[in-house]
C-alpha cells in the first residue's frame, strides 16, 4: 500500500531523470554559450557567484529557489544531479529558518491537489531530478521569519550522510522558476 502510494506520487511528480554526466553539461555549455553566460548574468543585474551550485561526493544542487512569503510554510525547488557512480537517496533537509524541512510530492486525491510527505526519493547514479512547482519539493514548516524577495538563505539538503549546504534564492511570490533558470553551471 505504501509502495503504491509512493509510486503514484513519483509518477505524478514526474521527476526529470536524465542520463547525462556533468562533463557533458559543461561541454554543451561552453559550445552554446562560450563566454556569454557571464555577460547574461550581468545583463540581468545578477552578480556571478558560486551560490547557485552546491556539490559534495558527486551530488550537485543547482538553482535552489523559493517564493517570497509571510506565511508559516514555503516550498523549495532545486535541480539535483547525481554525477557519482552510486545511487543516492534524497531524504529531506534542515535550515535555521524553519522548524522542520520535509520532502513532499503533489498528490491528486479525488480531484483535490495537496502536498504530502514522502520519506525518501532515490536518485540513480548518473541521473538528474528536478524539484519544481506542481511536483516534488522540500517543504519548510514553521518559518521563523518572512521570506523577502531578493534575499537568500541556506539549507542543508540531506542525502543520508551527505549534506549539501545550498543557498536558496527568494524569488517573487508569483515566480514559477529560478531567475537564472536555463543557465548552466
Amino acid at each position: 500500500m505504501i509502495r503504491a502510494a509512493l509510486l503514484s506520487l513519483a509518477l505524478l511528480a514526474t521527476p526529470a531523470f536524465a542520463q547525462e554526466t556533468h562533463d557533458e553539461h559543461a561541454e554543451e555549455h561552453h559550445e552554446e554559450h562560450g563566454d556569454h553566460a557571464h555577460d547574461d548574468h550581468e545583463e540581468h543585474g545578477h552578480e556571478e557567484h558560486d551560490d547557485h551550485v552546491a556539490e559534495a561526493d558527486g551530488i550537485r544542487a543547482v538553482h535552489a529557489w523559493t517564493n517570497a512569503t509571510e506565511g508559516s510554510a514555503a516550498l523549495v525547488y532545486v535541480e539535483i544531479e547525481n554525477t557519482s557512480d552510486a545511487d543516492v537517496t534524497l531524504t529531506g533537509g534542515e535550515t535555521e529558518l524553519a522548524q522542520s524541512v520535509e520532502l513532499v510530492g503533489l498528490q491528486n486525491s479525488g480531484g483535490e491537489l495537496s502536498y504530502v510527505p514522502i520519506p525518501e526519493m532515490p536518485i540513480p547514479a548518473g541521473s538528474e531530478m528536478l524539484l519544481s512547482p506542481n511536483g516534488l519539493a522540500l517543504q519548510l514548516n514553521g518559518l521563523t521569519e518572512p521570506l523577502v524577495e531578493g534575499e537568500h538563505f541556506h539549507i542543508d539538503i540531506e542525502f543520508g550522510d551527505v549534506h549539501l549546504d545550498t543557498a536558496v534564492e527568494i524569488e517573487s511570490a508569483t515566480a514559477t522558476q529560478h531567475s537564472h533558470a536555463g543557465h548552466q553551471h
